[in-house]
C-alpha cells in the first residue's frame, strides 16, 4: 500500500504571510491539527501544528518585561495576557512555522512513513511531489487504515 492510498488530499495550505488568527480559523473550521505553509511558488516552506499555538508566546519577540510571564515564573494579569495576544495576532505563519519538516512522497510505502511517525512521535507528515504539497498523512489516516483492516481483514492466501 502506498501513501497516496490513505493520505488526505488536497492538503490544506496557507501562505507564509497568512496571519495566525487566520491560520487558527482555518484549522478550527476544517477540524485539522496542522496546515502546510507554502511559499510564493507553491512549494512547501514549513508546517504549523496545533502544538505551535500552545507555544506561540515563545515566538513573540523577546521582552525582559514579559519574560517572567512567557516562561511561567509569574501568573499574567489580564492586561499582560492581552498584550501578549495582541503581539501574537500580528505574527505571520512564517514567524512560527516549523521549517525542518519530515515529509513523504505519494508513492512511498505506507509502512515506511508510519515507522518514521512512530520513531519521531509525529502526528502529521506532509506529502510532497517535487517540493509541492499534494497531501497530508495524519495519525487519523493511519487509525482509519487500522480500523478498516480490523473490520475488513485481508483474505488469507
Amino acid at each position: 500500500m502506498r501513501v497516496k492510498d490513505i493520505m488526505s488530499s488536497p492538503p490544506i495550505t496557507v501562505t507564509e504571510e497568512t496571519l495566525l488568527p487566520e491560520v487558527a480559523r482555518i484549522m478550527q473550521e476544517r477540524n485539522i491539527g496542522a496546515v502546510i505553509v507554502v511559499d510564493q511558488s507553491g512549494r512547501m516552506a514549513g508546517l504549523i501544528t496545533e502544538t505551535d499555538f500552545a507555544t506561540v508566546a515563545s515566538s513573540i519577540p523577546f521582552s525582559l518585561r514579559r519574560a517572567a510571564v512567557i516562561f511561567g515564573a509569574k501568573v499574567p494579569s489580564a492586561q499582560e495576557l492581552e498584550a501578549i495576544y495582541a503581539e501574537a495576532r500580528k505574527l505571520a505563519a512564517a514567524d512560527v512555522m516549523s521549517r525542518d519538516v519530515v515529509t513523504a512522497t505519494e508513492n512511498e510505502p505506507v509502512g515506511n512513513v508510519i515507522r518514521r511517525m512512530l520513531d519521531r512521535d509525529l502526528k502529521h507528515v506532509p506529502v510532497v511531489r517535487d517540493g509541492v504539497p499534494v497531501g497530508m498523512l495524519a495519525r487519523h489516516d493511519v487509525v482509519k487504515l487500522a480500523m478498516d483492516r480490523l473490520v475488513n481483514p485481508a483474505p488469507a492466501r
